[in-house]
């Protein structure tokens, strides 16, 4: 099962499920699962198509968050999914479900081929978008082939060539955007003037999640070594594991990349985060602004306010 194909879900329907499974708290008949979660009265008749309710199941299984037992035909939650004990909590499991889909076990050999196993074709495309500058211009479909061949001056592209290519075609990157923005790892840009499915590289929904698991309210980090945990728990950051696998370059050890910085700098706008500049500091973090392109924006510590829900 991979997660961009037709046949996959998208996460909005493995919520569905999910929700439904945390609600009743117990494992349930499928058929009942089936009915509740997609009755008969909503059920498409179009044959040539999967039903969501079998996506959703798929894709769940392949992510191991619900499991079905043969023997009495019953579906539980599974995994990290058993975490969610409250039907309403969508926060969760956008964490739960990020974690699932980054897991280095289902993401093996990223750059050695195109294989699209489990989640590697969407870690592979969000590794690829999270290359790019939030502040440009949104990303579609076209822009993304276009930027796909694109080479640098050394006739080289951004990504291995094991693994291109990254879409296949254009029913593809309408999926992408369902999943990288319910995993907090892109958003749609505010004003959209086509019907291209525009996003824009903004990782702050994830880096904000992130750093409240991470961290408690009044702590502060050493700006480096924060980015280092970062790069542990979203690989698909410029640096992090999956992003390097695919052959993307690393910013640097201090470097925070375009992405990162801009997640950061809302986070110091927003005042979930403080970025602080200590000029004795021995270790110091250079975030990019577009206020000041030409002079990367030094920052020593990271100190965590009280945090934001979402």
């Amino acid at each position: 099962m991979t997660l961009l194909n037709v046949d996959a879900a998208i996460p909005s329907q493995t919520w569905a499920l999910v929700r439904l499974l945390a609600y009743l708290g117990k494992s349930i008949p499928l058929d009942e699962a089936r009915a509740l979660v997609s009755p008969p009265s909503l059920r498409s008749e179009d044959t040539s198509t999967r039903p969501p309710f079998d996506c959703a199941i798929s894709s769940l299984q392949a992510l191991e968050l619900v499991r079905i037992d043969d023997a009495r035909q019953e579906l539980s939650l599974d995994g990290q999914a058993k975490l969610l004990t409250d039907s309403e909590d969508l926060e969760t499991y956008t964490r739960v479900l990020r974690r699932a889909v980054l897991n280095a076990d289902y993401n093996t050999e990223l750059g050695d081929s195109n294989d699209p196993a489990g989640p590697r074709d969407l870690t592979r495309a969000l590794a690829w978008f999270l290359a790019h500058d939030p502040t440009e211009q949104p990303i579609h479909w076209v822009a993304a082939q276009q930027l796909l061949d694109e080479t640098d001056g050394k006739d080289r592209r951004l990504l291995k060539a094991e693994v291109h290519p990254l879409f296949t075609n254009d029913t593809r990157w309408p999926r992408f955007g369902h999943w990288a923005t319910f995993l907090g790892l892109a958003a749609a840009p505010v004003l959209r003037t086509d019907g291209r499915t525009p996003l824009v590289a903004d990782c702050t929904l994830a880096v904000r999640q992130t750093t409240a698991d991470q961290w408690h309210t009044g702590q502060r980090i050493n700006a480096v070594a924060a980015l280092q945990v970062l790069r542990e728990n979203l690989p698909v950051l410029p640096g992090g594991a999956h992003s390097l696998a695919v052959g993307i370059p690393s910013p640097g050890d201090n470097v925070a990349g375009p992405a990162l910085s801009f997640a950061l700098l809302r986070g110091h706008d927003e005042k979930w985060i403080r970025l602080e500049h200590d000029d004795d500091a021995r270790q110091i973090l250079l975030l990019h602004d577009p206020e000041r392109p030409a002079s990367p924006r030094p920052v020593s510590d990271i100190m965590i306010l009280e945090p934001t829900h979402g």
